[in-house]
């Protein structure tokens, strides 16, 4: 028996939304799971191949796979896991979470145990640690996770048809851990009265297609200010995307990729601008321009 889940990158915060908005990409991780002969098997394609299969008891598939079979009070049968990665380690775009969620949605199937997506999501959440990018990558779209008494619950919302996106990637990634460190322990109330109205504006604008406002709503006062001293080029990269025509630029999630958002119907235009400015400004960053992922892991 052999079970193929593919499972989209993410981009996470978008801005103000810290650690409450996600919203799923077109590039997808691919990961299978078949019966093997002896405990777990790991081979890995694409992004970390080399890396990633070392230490397959620390591998975060792994380790979700381990996780699904004792959460089910069963004896983890002996598998073979092939990861077949496209989403970029360490740059803010989902892979952790791309990883844990295809590996439980996988053995979701393998097992046949037939787990919900709720309960796959919170499973997720507690191997993650966060929610944001753990739900984008289940329910696919745009989406808010936000606690509700001891659990956190995912609100999916309406993404404009006109909405298009493109993430800068640079070589280099940035460990999450680090640009967690960055963030003040303590914020202003004004700070946070900040948010809340950029927030509200930023899922009013992605959910109806206004984006006449975009560049203010992606504003944030709780993690950019001090994530964009981690990244060099961050200031000279967000100046780029708006002179191609974007309509708001933000960190996805930690970084160091930022995301770009821009009406489809200018798309040619900024895909030649933005290659052009990018060129000029001497910035080793691929842009890549993707779709929205209405359908998550599956």
């Amino acid at each position: 028996m052999r079970v193929v889940v593919k499972t989209p990158a993410s981009s996470a915060n978008l801005g103000p939304g810290f650690d409450v908005l996600g919203l799923a990409l077109g590039l997808y991780d691919t990961l299978s799971i078949e019966s093997g002969t002896e405990g777990i098997k790991l081979t890995v394609s694409g992004e970390g191949q080399g890396k990633l299969e070392k230490q397959p008891e620390k591998n975060l598939a792994c380790r979700s796979v381990k996780a699904f079979y004792q959460r089910l009070d069963k004896p983890l049968p002996p598998v073979n896991i092939h990861m077949d990665n496209e989403i970029p380690l360490s740059r803010g775009l989902g892979s952790s979470s791309a990883a844990i969620v295809g590996a439980l949605t996988a053995a979701n199937y393998f097992s046949g145990a037939g787990m919900s997506k709720e309960d796959l999501f919170h499973l997720a959440v507690e191997i993650e640690g966060h929610a944001d990018n753990v739900a984008a990558a289940v329910y696919g779209g745009l989406v808010i996770a936000y606690k509700e008494k001891e659990k956190f619950q995912v609100k999916k919302c309406r993404v404009a048809s006109n909405l298009g996106s493109v993430v800068l990637v640079p070589k280099a990634g940035l460990s999450t851990a680090k640009a967690r460190a960055a963030l003040p322990e303590k914020i202003e109330r004004e700070a946070a009265v900040f948010n809340i109205g950029r927030v509200a504006l930023l899922t009013e604008a992605l959910s109806t297609g206004e984006l006449s406002h975009l560049s203010i709503a992606v504003e944030d006062a709780l993690h950019q200010p001090w994530r964009r001293s981690l990244i060099s080029d961050y200031q000279a990269t967000s100046d780029v995307c708006y002179r191609a025509g974007a309509k708001g630029v933000a960190l996805s999630g930690a970084g160091p990729t930022l995301i770009a958002f821009f009406d489809k119907a200018e798309q040619d235009a900024i895909d030649s601008k933005l290659k052009h400015e990018l060129s000029l400004a001497k910035i080793d960053r691929q842009a890549l321009f993707l779709k929205v992922d209405e359908e998550g892991s599956n």
